[in-house]
Formats: C-alpha cells, structure tokens, sequence
C-alpha cells in the first residue's frame, strides 16, 4: 500500500476537496475502507461495553446477596458497592445499547438521532455523568481508606 492509497482510506474528505467532485464509484472505492474500520471499531467497542456491563452486573449481585444474608460486617460499604455497582450498571448499559444499535441497526438510528438529537444527547450526556460521578465515588472511597492506612516505617 503506497500512501495515496493510505490517504484515500483516512482522509477521503480532503481528497475530494483537493480533486474536486470524484465519480460516484472513486467515491464510494475511498469511503469503503474507511466504513469498514468504523464498523470493526463500534464491534469492539460494543464487545467491551458488554463485557464491563456483566462485571457490573455481576459486582451488583454479589453485594445483593451479601446484603440479603447478612454476612457483611461494614454494612454502609455494602450499600456503597450496591450504589457504585448500580451507576457502573447504568452507563455501561447505555453506552452498550448505543454501540450495538449502532452495529445492527445504522440506518434506524441515525434516522432516529436526527428525529431526536436532543434526547439522544441528554441520554449520552447522563451516561457521560454517571461514569464521571461513578469513578469519582470509587476513587474517593479508595483515597479515603488509603489515608488510614498505617505509616511505613
């Protein structure tokens, strides 16, 4: 591959400016490529989300079934793992549904996006806020037990 072969895969906007309007099927021979890396990335990314979304999943019941038989000591952490699991839960669960309906169903969605991008950015943006809110609980927690830790001597 020489590197206006690369150029036509990664900037097929540019070469379109540069050129002028190319045929439809040069256009199509550029974006091609470039439609078929997207694609392989949003199954990835899909695969990861769910993969975050059964540990979360699982961490959620875990702390359930702690609570409900009563074994754990601290009980106000069990609450905070059922409360940090629950926001793990929710935004891996959105961001999982976007990336799939985004796989299986392009067409609809952006049709759906355009019809709604209010929405459709609100939902995005809560998800962005409970992965924010999540990893600063969980970072707080950890800071605050690191700092009674015993000093090394």
């Amino acid at each position: 591959m020489n590197v206006t072969e690369i150029k036509k895969i990664f900037h097929p906007v540019e070469l379109i400016e540069i050129h002028g309007t190319p045929p439809a099927e040069e256009l199509s021979n550029s974006l091609g490529p470039y439609h078929e890396l997207s694609n392989q990335r949003d199954v990835i990314l899909a695969w990861i989300n769910g993969l975050g979304l059964l540990i979360f999943l699982m961490y959620l019941i875990y702390h359930m079934i702690s609570k409900i038989r009563g074994n754990e000591k601290n009980v106000q952490l069990n609450n905070y793992g059922i409360g940090l699991s629950l926001l793990g839960l929710i935004s891996y669960s959105i961001v999982f549904i976007d990336y799939c309906t985004d796989t299986l169903a392009h067409e609809t969605r952006v049709r759906w996006i355009r019809k709604h991008q209010t929405l459709y950015r609100s939902i995005i943006s809560s998800s962005n806020s409970v992965s924010l809110l999540y990893h600063w609980l969980f970072n707080w927690r950890y800071v605050k037990s690191t700092f009674r830790l015993p000093v090394l001597k």
